[in-house]
């Protein structure tokens, strides 16, 4: 059965995004915030979504960019697949000590699409935990992982502490844990905390609510490499979430050599570079065409058929790189041995 208390329903989870004024005493009692995960910050986790601080129907971050989207209300911080999250479970942790003032656990974890809807609705957080801290604020956990939720209502936990593992339960889909914060009941945006009637800051260099260290480990990014590598054919966008390794091996007797990367919040325009080398010189350098529209999450490649002749044995390099105006914002060179 069910806990009788009122879950807010994610992405809204209730509350309107409005007026963060920094009035006299607001400050006081706030938070400081520690990763809600037990992670290495872009290595085996990444932003992938900040809070929508438009109130409209547009969608814009803290910085003024688009790596958000309508009536968001937290932040992603995401994992590099499911697989990655299941085996070998990657804690959440509480970012700050309080009391914990709900909880929830049993839904199933399955990547969220349109045809799933109606079986997460009202559920749409997932397996999660509320957490009160002081003077109104409160911060809530979700799509933590089915049967992994360790924490009970009411009880004390410190900052640092295991409240269960990441997950893709609920409205989900990728592996993640979606970290919101509130204050007396509206959203608040951890990154710009006393932004004005949602009004975005894109010189925003301040720390926010998050420990300094947290701060400077996830610098503000719109557009980020997320993995790259070898294949010997094109790589399935829909299985690399499910597991970040699923791609065919490259070997001597691969159809195709194929360099391909993976990106999160690319923008319209972005275009990336793709050059090889192999045993015997120059495999590849190419480009993939600008994108026509705005990408949550992305995956290029390129690649080269084989001849008649099995591809040479040795070491092959690669190097992607995510363009943008002009300039390299994310580049990668991944190595890969022939046998």
């Amino acid at each position: 059965m069910q806990p009788q208390w009122r879950w807010p329903a994610f992405p809204v989870f209730g509350a309107i995004l409005g007026s963060l004024c920094a009035e006299p005493g607001v400050a006081d009692g706030r938070p400081e915030l520690s990763l809600p995960l037990a992670c290495q910050p872009h290595k085996t986790c990444f932003i992938q979504t900040y809070v929508d601080v438009d109130p409209g129907k547009g969608a814009k971050d803290y910085r003024c960019g688009m790596a958000t989207y309508d009536q968001h209300s937290g932040v992603d911080f995401r994992l590099l697949s499911a697989a990655a999250a299941t085996k070998t479970p990657v804690p959440v942790l509480a970012s700050a000590d309080g009391t914990v003032k709900a909880v929830r656990d049993g839904v199933a974890d399955v990547f969220f699409t349109k045809a799933n809807a109606k079986g997460v609705a009202g559920r749409e957080c997932g397996n999660g935990v509320i957490i009160s801290h002081s003077d109104g604020w409160e911060t809530q956990y979700c799509h933590m992982r089915k049967g992994s939720v360790r924490v009970k209502k009411g009880q004390a936990v410190k900052r640092g502490d295991p409240l269960g593992e990441a997950g893709f339960s609920g409205m989900a889909d990728f592996a993640q844990v979606h970290l919101s914060v509130r204050h007396d009941g509206k959203i608040v945006d951890p990154f710009l905390p006393d932004a004005v009637d949602g009004t975005c800051d894109p010189n925003a260099r301040g720390p926010g609510l998050w420990e300094p260290s947290v701060a400077a480990a996830f610098p503000y990014t719109n557009g980020e490499m997320i993995g790259a590598g070898f294949a010997g054919a094109a790589p399935s966008v829909t299985a690399l979430e499910v597991d970040d390794h699923d791609v065919v091996p490259l070997t001597e007797t691969s159809a195709a050599i194929v360099l391909y990367g993976r990106f999160i919040n690319l923008r319209k325009g972005d275009h990336v570079q793709f050059v090889a080398n192999g045993p015997g010189g120059s495999i590849f350098d190419e480009g993939a065409m600008p994108l026509d529209r705005d990408k949550a999450t992305y995956v290029a490649y390129v690649g080269k058929r084989r001849g008649k002749d099995p591809w040479a044995k040795g070491t092959y390099e690669g190097r992607v790189a995510l363009v943008r105006d002009g300039g390299v914002i994310a580049t990668k060179v991944v190595n890969f041995d022939v046998k």
